[in-house]
């Protein structure tokens, strides 16, 4: 008798337990967490990171910058010319090509001289030194004599044709005047200049 009791009590008690534990879960179970759309990440809210690269800064500037930008990348940062002092130059150097143009086609050799360094000239009215430009000469029944003869022969053939666009500073006060060829990636140079006493004069590059 006592045994029966004893049994019934510890089933009870087993049974008790098991409904108390259903409970518990039943009520954790019913219990969701509460999402906002706050908190939800969409694909707008995913950084791209296959994203095209910034294009390149010059395509974000005015040609006139880009070519600025071109003009001075040879020299020192402590030798920087200002935008307003390029476009002077530039407007300079490319009147006095276009004046000599004029000079070329009339063969105007005093008025050339007057456009020419003093160096240059001194250099090149020097016989030894036209005796060495006459043996780069492709025709050799030429005959360099003197400065008009250098004038005549080399000066003018070789910009006779020539077409300057642009300007690149060797320094602030030495340029060379250019042909930009973009198709070929490459710069024809035409003319070298020399500033002395704020006026531009051609240089004519030694032999």
């Amino acid at each position: 008798m006592n045994k029966i009791f004893i049994i019934s009590i510890f089933f009870a008690l087993i049974f008790s337990s098991c409904a108390t534990k259903n409970t518990t879960l039943e009520k954790i179970e019913d219990t969701e967490p509460t999402v906002t759309t706050d908190d939800v990440i969409t694909d707008e809210d995913t950084p791209d990171y296959n994203e095209e690269p910034v294009e390149d800064v010059e395509e974000y500037i005015s040609e006139e910058q880009a070519e600025y930008l071109r003009s001075i990348d040879a020299i020192e940062d402590a030798e920087i010319v200002s935008f307003d002092e390029f476009a002077d130059d530039k407007a300079a150097i490319l009147k006095i090509i276009e004046e000599m143009s004029q000079v070329m086609q009339k063969f105007d050799f005093e008025k050339w001289k007057t456009y020419i360094e003093p160096a240059s000239i001194e250099y090149f009215s020097n016989p030894a030194n036209l005796r060495k430009t006459q043996k780069k000469l492709p025709d050799k029944t030429l005959h360099i004599k003197g400065l008009r003869d250098y004038f005549k022969y080399v000066f003018i053939p070789a910009r006779q044709i020539s077409s300057v666009d642009e300007i690149r500073y060797i320094s602030k006060t030495n340029v060379k005047a250019v042909q930009v060829r973009k198709e070929e990636g490459k710069i024809i140079v035409y003319y070298y200049f020399v500033k002395i006493n704020g006026k531009w004069y051609v240089q004519l590059p030694p032999e």
